[in-house]
């Protein structure tokens, strides 16, 4: 078995779990992992630098360090445990790790050692993160569960009230707390306890939002983008082709008696347009990448398509722009890492 997307990887862990929970009675329950499947996988990858210098884990439970121009990893800490999701606390110098099994890590960049295991029981988190201002970590797990830990007071559970809106934590900027679902963005004052905005939204898989409110959303091969202010949609973006190696019928030989046009070792195959991973803002372009290996550059402002980049040997599952907008990073499903410089203009 080969996992394809992240995204695929959350729908089998999901019905795994679902028959954990009939199983759950059984002492001697055991989580078999997803290890031997791929382990040298990539699983997420996080700036700790302005760019250049990234954080990556893996199924095998490896979080490292890769610096740009240097080929070998630089292994921060081996948990033993499957790694989904990494967030970087540059005041404290932690890295959170959400694991299937131990529940969110924390582990100190400097040493290496595990800080603190928070718990979360029979459930993993899907989206975990650090407040603007590095004080508190949040959480959302799979059953819809939100939490948060005061890093401060040794990342003790902070109790959330009744009233907080329904969805998932997208960030926490001060005091602000945003909250997305399927059909609105919510945002929620933490210390008055009190929902200051609510934004109607009528989109799928979110995977990015601006600083205006502007939408990334994914559904299989086509990336939407949204515009909250007058709800609606203002473009939408496909991999327009299959960017094939040119290995993959016999070389450039081969590719000139099929009448094909070869540019930079890969020829365009129309007939396809494979399934995308993920969606990312720059500062006036749009990021996408997928299974069939590239990554694609778009106009913000145009829809238009302005770059195709390749070079990744399987499904680029995750890509991260840096804080400065100069640097873009993408990690696949081989252990493969690439930094591409982009004009942040």
């Amino acid at each position: 078995m080969k996992m394809k997307t992240s995204s695929s990887i959350i729908i089998i862990l999901i019905i795994f779990t679902s028959l954990i929970e009939v199983k759950a009675q059984k002492s001697d329950l055991f989580i078999p992992k997803m290890t031997a499947v791929n382990p040298v996988s990539y699983t997420d990858v996080v700036f700790i630098a302005k760019k250049d210098t990234v954080l990556v884990s893996t199924y095998s439970g490896r979080i490292s360090k890769i610096i740009k121009g240097v080929q070998k990893e630089m292994v921060i800490s081996q948990l033993g445990d499957e790694i989904y999701f990494l967030s970087y606390n540059p005041v404290k110098k932690h890295i959170a790790a959400s694991t299937l099994e131990n529940g969110i890590v924390i582990v100190n960049e400097k040493s290496g050692k595990t800080v603190l295991k928070l718990p979360l029981i029979q459930t993993w988190s899907l989206r975990i993160g650090y407040s603007s201002d590095s004080k508190l970590l949040f959480a959302n797990d799979q059953r819809g569960n939100k939490f948060i830990w005061d890093v401060n007071t040794n990342y003790s559970p902070v109790i959330l009230p009744e009233t907080i809106p329904g969805g998932l934590i997208y960030s926490i900027e001060k005091n602000i707390i945003t909250l997305i679902s399927a059909k609105v963005i919510t945002k929620y004052d933490f210390e008055t306890h009190t929902t200051i905005q609510e934004i109607p939204i009528s989109v799928s898989r979110i995977t990015d939002i601006d600083d205006s409110n502007n939408i990334l959303s994914v559904d299989f091969n086509v990336c939407k983008l949204h515009n909250t202010k007058d709800n609606k949609e203002l473009f939408t973006f496909k991999h327009p082709s299959w960017l094939r190696p040119v290995e993959s019928i016999g070389g450039e030989d081969a590719a000139r008696t099929n009448g094909l046009v070869v540019k930079n070792g890969y020829f365009e195959d129309p007939n396809y347009q494979m399934a995308l991973t993920s969606a990312k803002f720059g500062r006036n372009k749009i990021f996408t990448s997928g299974i069939d290996r590239s990554i694609r550059i778009w106009d913000k402002n145009t829809g238009q398509l302005l770059n195709s980049l390749t070079g990744h040997k399987a499904t680029v599952n995750k890509i991260k722009v840096s804080m400065d907008n100069s640097q873009l990073v993408s990690i696949d499903l081989k252990g493969g890492i690439k930094f591409w410089s982009i004009d942040s203009d």
